[in-house]
Formats: structure tokens, sequence, C-alpha cells
């Protein structure tokens, strides 16, 4: 089922072909209108929304949280908290901890009747945040082993010493899809791919590299949602939705939902672009909660996530003094 969307965000800024930097004066909204026009551009069905999960099953779908963190990075819900919620309420997920797969390993093996999706996502030392969903389990052990596992740094949830580059070629070569997480975030913090490019920072190549954008993350405010859904017109690209959730209240308030009775399956319509999202961002509490959930369970990594951190600013202050300069 599809529809024609108009997305348009005053604070975007259109990108030149080579750089992704702004092109000029030319404001976002002439630019989406030109792009999504009167014809628009088809897309998967976008609703912003909380999901009706009877009703996407009667319809057919399988909803799926494409966004979620467990206690084996830094979120508190255990697999079988999660997968005993997620079937209480009939969607599957996909667990996705930070440079982490035993969650993911572990829900695979224990999900019975759930569609379980085994994924990741990873922290480039670049700073986006990757969503990596592959077709088979073993796939993902193997990704793991051969790129990730031994390229953590001191603060491992925090960042991979891969940069964004390396991460897509690493994944290139198995069953996956490379979904880049909440592209507009987070705060002051380079977390997303769409705002390092448009900064000029990493290069718009990089976007040929994906399969979908996430068009709905739970964790951001409506305009980021936005500014990620006008980017996916403008590749072309399908979008994920997932609630980013950290504590159990969190599963299912953004899903992914497609025909489909296995995870491989479910994917695959995703790749062809059949495939809806319907979910709404949490609001301001539930989102200064989870903030302080993730800061708690960093603690045993204080100080190498602050020298982390610190370098990241540093280099952020470093690129606009040159600007100034020139």
């Amino acid at each position: 089922m599809y529809r024609i969307i108009t997305v348009c965000h005053p604070y975007d800024t259109p990108m030149t072909a080579d750089e992704g930097k702004p092109r000029g004066d030319a404001p976002e909204q002439r630019y989406l209108r030109r792009e999504a026009g009167s014809g628009g551009i088809l897309h998967p069905d976008v609703t912003f929304a909380r999901p009706d999960i009877n009703a996407l099953r009667r319809a057919g779908y399988t909803p799926v949280d494409m966004h979620f963190h467990t206690v084996h990075s830094d979120g508190l819900v255990t697999i079988p908290q999660l997968l005993a919620r997620a079937r209480f309420h009939g969607i599957g997920c996909a667990v996705t901890d930070h440079n982490e797969i035993s969650g993911a390993v572990q829900a695979c093996r224990e999900r019975r009747d759930l569609s379980v999706i085994p994924g990741i996502e990873v922290s480039a030392s670049d700073g986006p945040h990757i969503l990596l969903y592959f077709y088979h389990v073993g796939d993902l052990e193997d990704f793991f082993r051969r790129y990730i596992e031994d390229r953590r740094s001191d603060s491992p949830w925090l960042m991979t010493r891969l940069s964004t580059g390396e991460i897509l070629d690493a994944a290139e070569g198995y069953p996956c899809l490379r979904v880049p997480a909440h592209p507009y975030g987070y705060l002051v913090f380079n977390g997303g791919l769409g705002k390092c490019v448009e900064k000029g920072y990493l290069a718009r190549e990089l976007y040929r590299q994906c399969e979908a954008i996430e068009g709905i993350c739970g964790n951001m405010n409506h305009h980021e949602n936005l500014r990620a859904l006008s980017l996916a017109l403008r590749l072309q690209l399908p979008v994920t939705g997932g609630s980013d959730g950290h504590v159990l209240p969190d599963l299912g308030t953004a899903t992914t939902c497609a025909r489909a009775e296995t995870p491989g399956e479910f994917l695959e319509e995703l790749r062809k672009g059949r495939a809806r999202v319907i979910g709404r961002e949490k609001p301001l509490p539930s989102r200064l909660r989870t903030a302080a959930v993730i800061s708690a369970r960093f603690a045993p990594w204080l100080y190498p996530s602050l020298k982390i951190h610190c370098s990241g600013a540093g280099r952020r202050i470093h690129r606009y003094l040159s600007r100034r300069r020139k």
C-alpha cells in the first residue's frame, strides 16, 4: 500500500552533489517542493501516530520495532522481558545494542514464534550511528567477530575505531540492510549521517551504500524526524521506524510494518519499499528518562566516555574556527 506524501521542513538546507554543503541561500522548503512537488515521489506509508497493533495484524502486517536496546548495552531490559512483552503485544523486534550482539543472538535463539531481526547499532569514530539488519544471525556473528569486537573504544558502547565508510564497507559483503540511525541526532553531537553530511564533515557519497533511512526514531523530536523523511525522499530510499527504546514501555511506540512471515522476508519487503512506518516520538519526560538511563549505564566508563566527548568537541571547535578564518 502506497501513498504520496510531501514532507517539508524549514530548517533543512539542500545539498550540493559532491559535498552536501548548503547551496547558497536557497531555502529547503522550496527545494523540497521541487523534489516532492505536485506529482510527488512514491514512498512507503509514513504515519505519525501510535501503532494500532491489532488493526495492523488484521490487515496482514507484521509490526516490528526496529530499534531497541537491552541490558547487553545501555538499556534496562533483559531479553526474557523483551520477548515476553513483544509476545504479549503481538509485535516483533530488532535488538540493536550499541557495538554488541550478545543480546541479539540470545533473542534470536529464544524467539520461538516471534519475529526477531538480528541487528546491531554501530557507532562510528567520526560520529554517525549505523543500524545493520542481517538476514541470518550467523552472518551477524561473523561480522561482529571480524570487524567490531576488537575495534571498540575504551568506552565500548559509545564508539568504535571504525569510520562510517569503513562500517558500510565492512557490511558490504553480507546479506544485510545498512540504515543510518536518527540522521539528524543528537543535540550537539554528530550522531547522525544527515547532520554530518550537511555540515560538510562527511561525503554525500556515503548515502549510496545505504539501503534505507531511519525516518521515525522515538528519541528524536518531530522536526528531526521530518528532516530524516525529507532526506529519504531526496535519496528515494525506503524508511524504517523504531522506538530507540531503552526501557520496556518504549517497545512498539514506533514500528515498521510489512506483510512477511520470517525475518528474511520482512527485510526483503523493506528493501523493496513495500513497508509502512507507523509511530510517534516519545514525549519529553520519556526522552529525559531515557537520557538518565543511558547516563547511568555508562557510569563504569565515565572517564573514557568524557575523553571521547571532549575529543569530539575539540574537533567541532577546530572545524568552526577553520571555517571562520576562511
